[in-house]
């Protein structure tokens, strides 16, 4: 292996973790700058792993291209059998196990010691990466586990010996895990050295009590009376302890509690959620692990407890509390009675009350160290008897409820359950179908991982039905599951009860009616995301009753809060609620469509009357129910609020559609002044026109001239520019034949900026023209300009600087006397170019930088794209080496815009200098 730079050994060591796996960009992108990336990640990955191959060639390894190969989004380590050492080793391990289940004790010492041999050090020791110390952790800990496990067995056939040495110098690397040290004293002991295994307890408990403050365990402790009384069962059926000659191990003392659920066959994820598992708890802290209902509470605890199980030497004690079942729920007293009969079997009578079962189990547990869970609870009441004090064991509650009351009675450490990244959802879905991961089925199964979200529950639902049906494929699951209003239909396996549908119900049927309706109604939304008022406008609640109920259902984990005014929904939770309304009240959900339709349209509205104050065909409209909002105070408000609802705004309009055609056009009409600014969306732009198609069903003509303007302008703008100018005008004809002129002159302007697009200057020119002269009979000032900004753009294409400089003036002047700010900014970047064109770049480039600014702080990023563009073609005219950096950030504004026209026109120049590179 050559030496690589610390980048490409992080890149390195990601990959080797996820073999034969497509690793996509965002993740290594994670752990190569632990959550700080910067806006040129991707490409830096790409650097990176293209100098790792360009290491390894150097190093004459002759397939480094096959080794790591590009896949469509993100790379994979292509290894065979028996080529990473991590890999050997977990099968060694498992068959170390194999071997012990089957009394080949021996053979179980062999093949564990040949899986530890591989070891040469910690792992991916000094790589700094959050991410790659956390997998670190994790693998160095089944080192250490399984080396211990391989000294008890050697321990067991003998001799002892040879592990003194190595258990002394793990004693001092791990020096609280006291199994090191009972192992050790055994060792001394069987060897006749009596007083080297009383020195050895000695120093631990010196250890503990000056570091932590605390007596060693009590397995511990009775090693040491026994060795303090010569115990002849450490010492096997001599009696007598003989230097060098090995004896048997101790009989097993009385049985401990072992009631912990397997661990899943394979694991995946939640490596935040582990780590913060294995840290050790304060003393008297109860660990709460929370989630939604499906995320793997459960077998995340299981899974650690497998790991831990050493830690908690006097036994793991489980228990469901049924929080999820009001009729079956375990009372306080079941829960502790279920842990006293666990610690004392031999118990012959139960205490009567309550305080004395606590007392009792106190008592029990401060000599101990034991692990309890407490599975599912659903209130403090069943946890508060169960918190141990003192000694060294631990409280673990699983709950799909925060538990926030119990922070007022003990420390409480919060893990939070999330959901898998889509890596680890392919992982899961492909894990026991190797054959289903290959690259041409990726797609299929990150799409099937996308529609889970997640959801460890759902996820392992369908591996097992892709596993146990041979005949279906990730494509066929995928139609199934897409196509379906019943979604979760697809999410159950024949003869198990446990279903994604069955633990969403379970949550549902637990909370207040109240809740539950609300909780039914937040399907509405087409969306994941959305606002807190909008919640109190769809089920016609008091904002402050709306966000106490969300807070209710975000308690247990049913939505997510995402910020003091937003929740989010996840997508089969939503279904969930879907099917749940349309089953139990479905006219209410026609009630809650309008007025889902009548918010959006008053904060629509809103935003449109700041960001075109000189328009608003429907400002006599009956006034429209309370959107719990203010009014903006500004454009940049107005564009960062619908911003923040942009991907919803799509969706929101077709469902608008499905109960009211004249509505969606009014939402469409306020909603085209956002996206002249900030882009069109190719699902808005669907959507536009599927009402068009309905456009012969709107009587009113004035409502069609709108639908007809705002779509033609949408097309323009995509560089759809025929089906665009067709739609104008309509527009404009419709306009005209109402004698609206303001409205005319809109649609002209349009056709006019669609013309110069296709190349058709002189008829631009004339329909611009056209649009002027109506605005001016309108005494539409605004419009006045829009058409002067526009003629003066032709002009300039025609090479007539001074008559389109003229005009720019001209159109300055006007829209600083109505304070048009924002036409202010786009006519001075013009003004820029011009200036620019005709050799004076210094001034060109001064007018440039002040419309930049001005649009960036109004939010307008088309036009901050087009001024960053001119700024890039100035510099370059004076061969300034930063020209490029502009470029590429009105790149960048122009794909976030959806504007094809201004991406091809900065591809086509920054592909133009790099050939001008290439040919030099």
């Amino acid at each position: 292996m050559p030496a690589l730079k610390p980048r490409q050994g992080r890149l390195l060591a990601r990959l080797l973790l996820s073999p034969n796996t497509t690793v996509p960009i965002e993740t290594l992108t994670e752990a190569l700058w632990d959550g700080e990336a910067p806006d040129s990640a991707a490409r830096q990955v790409q650097n990176a792993a293209s100098q790792l191959r360009q290491a390894w060639l150097n190093a004459q390894v002759i397939d480094a291209r096959a080794i790591l190969r590009t896949a469509h989004s993100g790379y994979r380590l292509e290894t065979g059998a028996g080529q990473i050492d991590l890999e050997n080793f977990r099968e060694s391990v498992a068959e170390g196990r194999r071997l012990e289940l089957a009394n080949d004790t021996a053979g179980a010492v062999g093949a564990l010691r040949q899986g530890l041999a591989l070891w040469r050090g910690p792992a991916f020791a000094g790589m700094r990466s959050r991410v790659i110390e956390t997998y670190a952790a994790q693998i160095n800990e089944q080192r250490v586990s399984t080396l211990q496990e391989c000294i008890r067995l050697e321990l067991a056939i003998g001799p002892a010996e040879h592990v003194i040495p190595e258990l002394a110098a793990l004693v001092a690397e791990y020096p609280y895990r006291e199994q090191l040290t009972g192992l050790l004293m055994t060792a001394f002991y069987r060897m006749g050295r009596q007083t080297d295994a009383l020195q050895a307890y000695q120093d631990q408990r010196a250890r503990l009590d000056a570091e932590l403050g605390i007596e060693p365990g009590p397995e511990l402790r009775k090693l040491h009376q026994r060795i303090l009384r010569s115990d002849a069962t450490l010492l096997g059926s001599a009696g007598t302890a003989q230097p060098g000659r090995p004896v048997a191990v101790a009989s097993p003392g009385p049985a401990v509690p072992a009631e912990m659920p397997p661990p899943l066959g394979y694991f995946v994820g939640h490596l935040r959620e582990m780590a913060l598992l294995h840290r050790d708890p304060e003393p008297g802290q109860v660990t709460v692990v929370t989630g939604a209902a499906g995320m793997g509470k459960t077998s995340l605890v299981a899974q650690w407890a497998a790991q831990a199980r050493d830690m908690y030497p006097d036994g793991q004690i489980f228990l469901d509390l049924r929080g999820d079942d009001t009729t079956t729920r375990r009372a306080p007293s079941a829960v502790l009675g279920h842990i006293l009969e666990s610690l004392q079997p031999t118990l012959q009578q139960m205490p009567h009350s309550l305080d004395r079962q606590v007392s009792l189990f106190r008592t029990l547990v401060s000599s101990r160290r034991v692990l309890i869970v407490l599975d599912n609870a659903d209130g403090i009441d069943q946890v508060l008897p169960s918190i141990p004090v003192g000694g060294g064991s631990r409280l673990i509650v699983t709950s799909r409820r925060r538990l926030a009351a119990l922070h007022a009675h003990t420390a409480v450490r919060l893990v939070t359950v999330e959901p898998l990244s889509p890596e680890e959802s392919i992982e899961l879905l492909t894990v026991d179908a190797p054959a289903r991961s290959a690259d041409k089925l990726a797609p299929q199964v990150r799409e099937l991982g996308a529609l889970c979200g997640g959801m460890p529950l759902a996820l392992r639902i369908l591996a097992a039905r892709l596993l146990s049906e041979p005949l279906l494929t990730p494509g066929d699951l995928l139609t199934e599951l897409s196509g379906s209003d019943l979604r979760l239909d697809g999410f159950l396996l024949h003869g198990d009860a446990r279903s994604v549908r069955s633990v969403l119900r379970s949550t549902y049927e637990a909370l207040p009616e109240l809740q539950q309706a609300v909780f039914r109604l937040l399907a509405v939304h087409p969306g994941r995301r959305f606002r807190l008022e909008l919640v109190a406008a769809i089920t016609g609640l008091p904002l402050p009753a709306a966000r106490r109920i969300v807070g209710s259902l975000a308690a247990i984990n049913f939505v997510t809060k995402t910020g003091p005014e937003h929740i989010t929904l996840h997508d089969l939770v939503r279904h969930f609620a879907a099917e749940t309304l349309d089953r139990t009240d479905p006219a209410a959900r026609t009630e809650a469509l309008h007025r889902l339709r009548d918010w959006y349209l008053s904060v629509a509205a809103k935003a449109s009357r700041v960001l075109r104050p000189d328009r608003d065909a429907y400002e006599d409209r009956v006034p429209l129910p309370e959107d719990h909002l203010g009014e903006f105070r500004t454009v940049r408000e107005a564009i960062d609020f619908l911003g923040g609802e942009r991907e919803s705004l799509a969706s929101v309009t077709a469902a608008t559609l499905e109960i009211d055609l004249e509505a969606t056009v009014e939402l469409i009409y306020y909603l085209h002044s956002y996206y002249v600014r900030s882009g069109f969306p190719t699902a808005a732009v669907g959507v536009w026109r599927s009402c068009a198609d309905r456009s012969e069903e709107i009587k009113d003509e004035l409502t069609r001239a709108h639908l007809h303007h705002a779509l033609g302008g949408a097309c323009a703008v995509i560089q759809e520019l025929a089906e665009g100018v067709v739609h104008m005008r309509r527009s404009a004809e419709l306009y005209e034949a109402a004698n609206n002129l303001g409205g005319a002159a809109g649609a002209r302007l349009g056709i006019g900026w669609a013309l110069e697009a296709e190349g058709r200057l002189a008829d631009a020119l004339a329909e611009t023209e056209r649009a002027k002269d109506l605005a001016l009979a309108a005494g539409n000032t605004t419009l006045v300009v829009h058409a002067l900004f526009n003629s003066a753009e032709t002009l300039a294409v025609m090479g007539e600087f001074g008559a389109a400089l003229t005009r720019l003036q001209h159109a300055r002047r006007l829209a600083g006397e109505t304070d048009e700010r924002q036409l202010d900014a786009l006519i001075t970047s013009s003004i820029g170019e011009l200036y620019v064109n005709i050799g004076s770049v210094g001034v060109g480039l001064g007018y440039l930088h002040e419309a930049r600014q001005a649009l960036h702080a109004l939010g307008y990023r088309k036009g901050e794209a087009r001024a960053l563009m001119r700024i890039g073609v100035a510099l370059r005219r004076s061969a300034d080496a930063n020209a490029d950096k502009w470029l590429r950030q009105s790149l960048a504004l122009f794909s976030q815009s959806n504007d094809p026209a201004g991406v091809v026109a900065v591809t086509e120049l920054l592909e133009g200098a790099a050939r001008s590179g290439d040919a030099a």
